[in-house]
C-alpha cells in the first residue's frame, strides 16, 4: 500500500515516500536492544518481534493499585517504568533531561487505599496459611507467585505489615481509616501505620518535584515538557471506566507526535490487524492444548469476594487525611476547571505554586480526549467533595447529619 509522507522534522526516514519505522527488539539474554529500519507491513507482521521504543525521553510512574497493570498490558510501547516507589534518579532526569514526558495514572485516593489494604491483606502469608509460600520456578527461568496467583501462593518477608493489617487493624480498611480521624486518639500511630501499607505512596509524594515549591525551581529548560494523566474512574451510572480508551488514545498520541497523525492512524489499524491474527492463532493453539488461566494482576478479580468496604466515617476521615492529593487532582484540571464553582464552595483550592505542566495534565490528545480526562478527574473530586468541606464540621458531625 501507499504510505503517507511526513514532515521533515519527523524522527523517521522516508524512502521514496514510503514510511520507515524504527523496529526495536530487546534481547533478553544479552539485555541489549537492536534497532533496525523496517516498512510498516513488516513491523506489524503477525510473527514480528518489533516494538516502538520511547525510552529515550518517556517514563511511566506506575502508581500502585491505580490501573498500572492494565496500562502495562495494553500500552504496547517501550517506555521507562517506575514502580512501586518514586526513584530520585528518575526525578532528576525529569528535572534536567533527558526525560521530557511523564505518564501518570490517577485513581481516586480513597479507593486506591482500600484496594491496597485489601490486596496486601489477601496476598501476604499469615501464620496458618496453606498456600505455597514465596515463588515457584516455571520453565524458561520464569517464576510465579502471589502477585499473579494469589489463590495458590502467598508473599513472604512482610511479617510486620501482615501483623499490622490482620491484628492491629482487624483486616479492615475502615479500622485504619477511622483511626485517622482528627479527633481519634490513635491518629499519630495510624499516620505512621498508613505509610507501612505497600502501594500507599501519596500522589503528592510521587510528584514532589512538581508540587513542592522548593523542588519546582530545580526543574530546568531541558526537563519535563509534557505531563500526561490517565484517570481511572468509574463515573456514577457508568458500567466501566474509560481507562482502556485513555490508553488507546495515549498510544495514538505518542505515535502521532513521532510519526504524524496520518501515519499513526495507519499504525493503529495495522496493530489492530496484527492483534486479531495473533488472537486467532492463539485460540487455535488453545483448542489443542488447554491452558491454565493465570490470574490477572488486577486485585479486583481476586479480592472482590473478600472485599471489605469503608464505613462512611472511615471514608470521610480518609478523604480529609488525603486532602492534598485531592487538591493536586484539582490542580491537574487547570485554569477554569480547577476553579469550578462547586469545588470553590466546598473550600477546595488547587495546590499553590505547582510546576506549569501539572495544570496541563489533560492537555494531550484531541479535544474529545481532553474532555474525557477532565471529566474523569472532576468525577473523582465530586464524589468526595461533601467530606472535604471543613466548614461542615467534623466527620462524625457530617456522617450523623447524613444518616
Amino acid at each position: 500500500g501507499q504510505f503517507m509522507t511526513l514532515n521533515a522534522s519527523s524522527l523517521t526516514a522516508l524512502e521514496n515516500d514510503k514510511l520507515i519505522l524504527k523496529c526495536s527488539i530487546r534481547d533478553k539474554k544479552t539485555k541489549t536492544t537492536n534497532i533496525t529500519d523496517v516498512a510498516p507491513e513488516d513491523f506489524y507482521a503477525e510473527n514480528s518481534k518489533c516494538g516502538h521504543s520511547f525510552k529515550e525521553d518517556t517514563v511511566v510512574f506506575h502508581v500502585g493499585k491505580g490501573g498500572g497493570g492494565t496500562l502495562m498490558k495494553h500500552l504496547g510501547l517501550g517506555v521507562n517504568w517506575v514502580h512501586p516507589h518514586p526513584k530520585p534518579s528518575t526525578n532528576e532526569q525529569l528535572q534536567n533531561g533527558p526525560l521530557r514526558t511523564l505518564i501518570f495514572n490517577v485513581r481516586d485516593p480513597v479507593d486506591r487505599f482500600v484496594s491496597a489494604f485489601n490486596w496486601r491483606s489477601a496476598i501476604l502469608c499469615h501464620p496458618n496459611d496453606e498456600r505455597h509460600r514465596g515463588k515457584k520456578k516455571l520453565g524458561g527461568g520464569k517464576k510465579i507467585g502471589a502477585t499473579k496467583r494469589p489463590d495458590e501462593f502467598c508473599k513472604t518477608g512482610y511479617e510486620e505489615e501482615e501483623i499490622l493489617l490482620r491484628e492491629t487493624y482487624q483486616s479492615s480498611p475502615s479500622v485504619l481509616a477511622e483511626a485517622l480521624c482528627r479527633e481519634s486518639p490513635l491518629r499519630a500511630s495510624a499516620e505512621q501505620d498508613f505509610s507501612k501499607v505497600h502501594h500507599n505512596t501519596a500522589l503528592t509524594q510521587w510528584l514532589d518535584f512538581l508540587v513542592d515549591p522548593r523542588l519546582v525551581k530545580n526543574v530546568g529548560d531541558d526537563g519535563i515538557q509534557e505531563f500526561i494523566v490517565l484517570p481511572v474512574e468509574k463515573r456514577p451510572g457508568a458500567n466501566e471506566t474509560l481507562f482502556e480508551k485513555h490508553i488507546e488514545n495515549l498510544r495514538r498520541h505518542l505515535l502521532s507526535n513521532r510519526y504524524g497523525a496520518d501515519a499513526s492512524n495507519e499504525m493503529m489499524r495495522l496493530a489492530e490487524e496484527q492483534k486479531r491474527k495473533r488472537e486467532e492463532t492463539r485460540s487455535r493453539q488453545r483448542k489443542v492444548m488447554h491452558k491454565h488461566e493465570a490470574h490477572l494482576h488486577s486485585s479486583e478479580k481476586f479480592v472482590n469476594s473478600t472485599k471489605s468496604k469503608l464505613t462512611k466515617l472511615g471514608e470521610c476521615c480518609l478523604a480529609r487525611y488525603l486532602t492534598d492529593d485531592y487538591r493536586l487532582i484539582q490542580s491537574m484540571l487547570g485554569g477554569d476547571e480547577a476553579s469550578n464553582s462547586e469545588l470553590v464552595i466546598a473550600g477546595l483550592d488547587p495546590l499553590d505554586a505547582t510546576h506549569p505542566v501539572v495544570q496541563k495534565a489533560c492537555s494531550w490528545g484531541n479535544e474529545q480526549q481532553q474532555e474525557l480526562c477532565q471529566g474523569d478527574l472532576m468525577s473523582i473530586l465530586m464524589r468526595r467533595v461533601k467530606y472535604l468541606d471543613e466548614s461542615k464540621g467534623s466527620c462524625s458531625a457530617i456522617v450523623s447529619a447524613n444518616s
